[in-house]
């Protein structure tokens, strides 16, 4: 096969397990339940001895001072387990207990203390929370999760606006309601046109074509003339998030005494990204200073899931008064909304044991969350002001300008439903006086008058510096989002294998609102709806939880069909554009060669690896390839360049120096977890490696 590309080397070796934690959680994981003499199992499993024998003699191999005789009597009764001849009668359980207890303090004495951090970024608000990994140990159904809490001058809370400023050097200067304060209300007196500000940015990564580390953001008030916008490298501006978020919590670690060595960091991402969003979040939290081998990626419905699943304290019930998610049986399904401030992320979980779920379909949603409310608004205020007028104010008045949206997004997180249900109700909005006098002085007419003559002549007032729009035109706002999300449920609901699904969780910061739920509620009336008491934390916990414990998840569905660009000997029917002759043959290029199919089931675990499949370097003197993937919702594509086919990423592998011969290279891939891992072999030699995917450049698109 031939590859085409950049030059940047990831192929790394694979890491050894040699973590004591892991071999001492083993440990106290497949014995714990022998050395309870009140709950421990009559019959014990033999399955399970034999593990635990397994984990002590790595323990006794690996521990300085850990000898077998500590530990004789133990190993004894285990191994009469596997033989079937334990019985509680015929064994001393204290003294086990005893032995095992001060081999435990021993290790845990050596093990250093493990957090696991969560950063849920999201679109609107962002937030940090974490757990300490001994304290999940101990309660996983009801963890001590310690979340962030920001303020924003007059309340406090556990999740800041995802706002960033940036100095004209491009260097940090500050973050959520701190940037809100320097940019729109300038208290610090800056020279605010040579700053950045971004917000919103996050939805970048759904919507971008041809994603790549080196796309630019705009900044989020822009100029009229295009060619003034001022841009900064999009991964500046993420990472930049990440590693004020990661500060912070590290910041308040040691400032409560916690050792921060040993960290498991955990981001959340929507299930409907595709893996080029997901490595590009990876790419940043690498320039923020997260290791790779120290960062995983949390869907964020899955998160949701373990939460409610783990987590029954504060959850409500609506429908039938049943469907408690923590209380569902093995085999029972359910759907997951999560509804964000920019995505809307559905799932369908299958509960497969006490605490463990599989996704048995593909995530799906869209761009449907609460800033498309946000988004209706600021098209009524176009028609209403004019884009001249709102244009003057951002850029003169930006506090003005701000100041307006943020009095609607207060008024729309209280509009209930019972106010939709009053037409003639009205909403009051404070309208900053900045907005009458700019409007007067381009338009000469005063806003009341003008207001007269639009077609919201009868469902909007301006009194002065209030704002008042009828319920029945703020319900308007509302209908994109809804209309989007019903269709998208109805879609799911009718498929003939989600004909037994009941029940619907819903979370997220969008799920506050009870014109979604309500709406939900009269569509769906035999649906269960369950949710949780802080619906908007329920990604964050759970993504904690996930870091925890990422075994909670046993298997995902493909979302899409995954495969690599490569070449074969050219056939009848294949395009002439596609023959090219190597080494006097006809070969065909452009070939998709399919390793996972969408809809496909893929086991999670790091060891989940698919059926490999075998290429050969496709000229003789080639010193490295490059694997380059793509990606396509047909589940049989021929050529890479079909209609839907999309380059997403590559794979380089170097091969061995002076080899002769057929140099036949295996690939494997696993896709189950959050990102693509391949493992290459080389035939002749048996050098393995594992590869990491890694987005493509702009010159790898073909861009100029």
């Amino acid at each position: 096969m031939a590859g085409q590309g950049g030059d940047r080397e990831t192929i790394m070796a694979a890491p050894k397990d040699d973590n004591m934690e892991v071999v001492f959680r083993e440990l106290e994981d497949f014995i714990d339940p022998f050395l309870d003499p009140q709950n421990g199992p009559v019959r014990p499993d033999k399955v399970m001895a034999g593990r635990a024998l397994i984990a002590l003699d790595a323990l006794i191999k690996n521990m300085p001072g850990v000898t077998e005789n500590r530990v004789e009597s133990l190993k004894i009764m285990l191994q009469d387990a596997m033989k079937g001849r334990w019985t509680f009668m015929d064994i001393r359980i204290d003294d086990a207990v005893d032995q095992f207890k001060g081999i435990k303090k021993r290790v845990s004495d050596q093990v250093p203390n493990r957090i696991v951090a969560a950063i849920d970024f999201g679109t609107t608000y962002s937030g940090y929370a974490y757990c300490k990994q001994y304290d999940y140990d101990d309660n996983p159904v009801n963890p001590r999760i310690q979340c962030s809490m920001w303020s924003d001058g007059s309340c406090l809370t556990f999740k800041a606006p995802t706002c960033v400023l940036f100095k004209p050097n491009k260097e940090f200067h500050s973050f959520g309601h701190e940037a809100i304060a320097n940019y729109y209300g300038n208290l610090d007196n800056l020279e605010l046109n040579e700053y950045y500000y971004f917000e919103y940015f996050k939805m970048m990564l759904y919507e971008q074509e041809d994603l790549t580390t080196e796309m630019y953001l705009e900044e989020t008030i822009k100029e009229d003339d295009v060619n003034k916008r001022k841009k900064m490298k999009a991964v500046k501006v993420f990472a930049a998030v990440i590693r004020f978020l990661r500060d912070t919590l590290l910041d308040a670690l040691m400032t409560s005494g916690e050792e921060c060595k040993n960290i498991q960091w955990v981001i959340t991402v929507p299930a409907i990204w595709d893996l080029r969003a997901k490595q590009f979040m990876r790419e940043c939290a690498k320039e923020a200073g997260i290791d790779h081998n120290q960062l995983m990626l949390a869907l964020e419905p899955e998160a949701a899931s373990i939460y409610c699943r783990m987590v029954p304290v504060g959850v409500q019930t609506e429908g039938d008064g049943s469907k408690s998610i923590a209380e569902m049986a093995p085999g029972a399904q359910f759907i997951v909304l999560d509804q964000g401030g920019g995505t809307t992320d559905i799932a369908v979980h299958e509960v497969t044991g006490e605490n463990t779920l599989k996704e048995v379909h593909p995530a799906c949603g869209g761009h449907w969350g609460g800033i498309t409310v946000n988004k209706q608004f600021y098209n009524f205020l176009e028609e209403i002001f004019g884009n001249d007028v709102i244009n003057i104010i951002k850029e003169r008045n930006p506090s003005a300008f701000y100041s307006l949206l943020r009095n609607f997004e207060n008024a729309k997180t209280s509009f209930k439903t019972e106010d939709e249900g009053e037409p003639e109700g009205q909403v009051r909005l404070r309208l900053p006086i900045e907005w009458t006098e700019t409007f007067e002085a381009i338009r000469s007419l005063s806003l009341p008058e003008a207001v007269k003559k639009t077609n919201f002549k009868d469902r909007v007032k301006i009194n002065r510096d209030i704002f008042r729009i009828k319920n029945n035109l703020i319900k308007t706002f509302y209908d994109y989002s809804l209309e989007n999300v019903i269709r998208e449920l109805e879609r799911l609901l009718s498929k003939r294998e989600l004909k037994g699904v009941k029940t619907l969780l819903v979370v997220g910061g969008h799920s506050a609102s009870t014109v979604l739920t309500d709406a939900l509620k009269t569509k769906f009336p035999n649906i269960g709806m369950v949710i949780p008491k802080d619906p908007e934390l329920a990604v964050l916990k759970g993504a904690v939880m996930f870091g925890c414990d990422p075994g909670t998840i046993t298997s995902r569905v493909a979302r899409f069909t995954y495969g690599i660009g490569t070449t074969r000997a050219f056939r009848d029917g294949d395009p002439e554009s596609k023959k090219i002759i190597v080494d006097g043959v006809e070969r065909c290029t452009d070939v998709f060669d399919k390793h996972i199919e969408i809809g496909q089931i893929l086991e999670v675990g790091e060891d989940k690896y698919l059926e490999e499949q075998e290429y050969v370097p496709l000229y003789k003197d080639q010193a490295s390839v490059n694997f380059t993937f793509y990606d396509t919702l047909s589940k049989s594509p021929k050529y890479v360049t079909d209609d839907g086919c999309r380059r997403i990423g590559s794979l380089h592998f170097k091969l061995t120096e002076r080899m002769t011969g057929k140099r036949t290279m295996a690939l494997k891939i696993n896709n189950s977890g959050t990102e693509l891992v391949s493992l290459i072999t080389e035939k002749g030699t048996e050098n393995e490696s594992k590869g990491y995917f890694r987005l493509l450049s702009e010159s790898e698109f073909g861009y100029t």
